[in-house]
């Protein structure tokens, strides 16, 4: 289990893949759990040949506690979330985003 930082809508978040602006987070069933995603915006491209944005829904996880305390740091809400490992289930969530949100990039964390 790890704590998630809720970050506020306009908001840029810095993961391993790279960043995105937060557009906005939610919570969808996932069987009789519930999965924390942030929809977000990504900019790729370079100077030369432009740049494009993409539609990305990043899942930190399930929620094992919802917004149980804030960050010191930031004063946002922080969420206990436990990463989908087990490889069924990261399909079955991948499945349930894409048709949720077709054509997005679906980020999981692990």
């Amino acid at each position: 289990m790890k704590e998630h930082v809720h970050a506020l809508p306009g908001s840029e978040v810095i993961f391993p893949q790279g960043s995105y602006t937060v557009r906005t987070e939610g919570r969808l069933p996932c069987g009789n759990r519930e999965l924390l995603y942030i929809e977000g915006v990504m900019t790729a491209g370079s100077a030369c040949c432009g740049a494009i944005e993409c539609r990305i829904i990043h899942v930190p996880g399930l929620i094992v506690s919802w917004q149980h305390k804030k960050d010191r740091v930031s004063g946002n809400l922080v969420s206990l979330v436990e990463p989908v490992i087990d490889p069924a289930i990261r399909r079955d969530v991948e499945q349930l985003l894409l048709k949720t949100f077709p054509s997005s990039m679906v980020i999981l964390e692990s």
